[in-house]
């Protein structure tokens, strides 16, 4: 009985260990034998050289003696105005801008009222106008209930207002009288606003037409558009480490000439490429993130192996009117091609004998492995740019059947492989 035990454990631990061995030769043939693919993709690289330089305008500071007196602009960012138009209007203290404040307010609730009382009482809105009532009713109490009472009074005018246009629907000749009485009142109510006000205000107004920026870095008068046809690379350079002092009675700025310019100094050899005249794609990554197309005006004569570049433009002006000091990309070449992984790319060399002189020579061929079907297909290319982590491609020839196109499985692990090895 003994001995029949022990050779019971002597067959069990041998078919266990088999069964561990087993596992162990197809984990090991899995791993090796897997096959790791990712898509190429179609994708185009700008090609250029970067630089860091300055925008100019045509700008003219806005000041005002303010003496501690509350400046309420009445432009924003990039907004155009005309010559006499309004920039910004100075009050003596701040229940001046409290008064301001109701007086647009008012201005609101009059434009609303008034609409109410010119509104069309035809049938056909009835029905819309009694969804309208009842949505501002459950909103009103929406917000009640929350506690929320932040437009308390513009929805109340709301509401009051739908309640008018219902009863002139209906023909209410009360509710005509009730609301004229209330613009009346409210108009009355604007004019003593509007007269105090004038006493404690003052209006700056433009000078001349232009594009309004609230930004004021006193590069204004450092560098200037008639600057730009003689500057040198050392003038700009000196420019660009000045930190200009801002004058305490600035409001802003109007940039006064739709065309603006960017200027930067580059190494002569890196502006090789460039051409005066030509238009170029700069790619603002930083404040701004946008391409723009701006044309080269100037190369300078070079000095000490630098020049200076200055391009134009006449679009875009109010989305940059808050750039001053930027790094650019200068793009100076557009690359389409296929998107490869740099582990991916694998150089063949093999020996080539010429069949009339009987002379042998190494052969490279630069490709990638494709999964095709059950089988590692080599596809050659050409490396049309080199990135961090991937290879821009293009097929050796375009017009081949098995040439690298978009959403082909890539190989990664290409150790090992031959052309018409069955992967899978």
């Amino acid at each position: 009985m003994k001995t029949s035990n022990l050779l019971n454990k002597i067959v069990m631990a041998v078919l266990f260990a088999g069964v561990l061995i087993y596992l162990g030769i197809y984990l090991v043939q899995s791993l090796r034998g897997g096959v790791v693919t990712v898509l190429a993709y179609a994708d185009t690289v700008n090609v250029g050289v970067e630089a860091t330089g300055l925008l100019v305008r045509e700008e003219s500071v806005v000041t005002a003696a303010t003496g501690g007196a509350t400046v309420d602009l009445s432009l924003s960012e990039g907004e155009k105005v005309a010559a006499g138009g309004t920039v910004a209007t100075l009050y003596s203290s701040s229940s001046g801008l409290e008064t301001k404040q109701s007086i647009t307010q008012l201005e609101a609730e009059l434009e609303q009222l008034e609409y109410s009382r010119s509104a069309s009482a035809a049938a056909s809105d009835t029905a819309q106008l009694e969804e309208d009532l009842l949505a501002a009713i459950a909103g009103l109490h929406a917000s009640a209930a929350r506690g929320d009472l932040t437009d308390l009074e513009s929805d109340t005018l709301e509401l009051r207002t739908l309640v008018f246009k219902r009863d002139y629907t209906y023909g209410d000749t009360t509710a005509a009288a009730e609301l004229d009485a209330l613009i009346a009142s409210k108009s009355a109510e604007l004019n003593t606003l509007r007269a105090s006000l004038g006493s404690v205000s003052t209006t700056i107004r433009a000078s001349q037409g232009g594009v309004f920026s609230g930004l004021v870095d006193g590069f204004e008068s450092l560098i200037t558009p008639a600057m730009l046809d003689s500057i040198t690379p050392s003038q700009l350079q000196s420019i660009q480490r000045q930190s200009p002092t801002v004058s305490g009675d600035a409001i802003g700025k109007l940039i006064t000439d739709s065309t603006w310019y960017f200027t930067a100094v580059l190494d002569q050899a890196d502006a090789e490429d460039l051409y005066k005249g030509q238009t170029y794609t700069l790619v603002f990554s930083h404040d701004y993130s946008g391409e723009i197309d701006m044309t080269l005006e100037r190369i300078s004569d070079p000095e000490d192996g630098q020049v200076a570049l200055v391009f134009s433009c006449r679009t875009q002006l109010s989305d940059t009117t808050l750039l001053r000091q930027q790094t650019v990309d200068i793009v100076t070449e557009q690359l389409s091609g296929l998107r490869v992984p740099r582990s991916a790319l694998r150089v063949d060399t093999s020996t080539v004998t010429d069949e009339e002189t009987g002379q042998s020579e190494e052969v490279s061929v630069t490709g990638v492995f494709a999964a095709v079907g059950s089988q590692a297909e080599f596809k050659p290319v050409n490396v049309l740019y080199q990135g961090e982590d991937y290879y821009l491609v293009e097929p050796v020839d375009p017009a081949s059947a098995t040439r690298l196109r978009a959403d082909d499985e890539i190989i990664l692990n290409s150790k090992g492989l031959y052309d018409g090895k069955v992967i899978r």
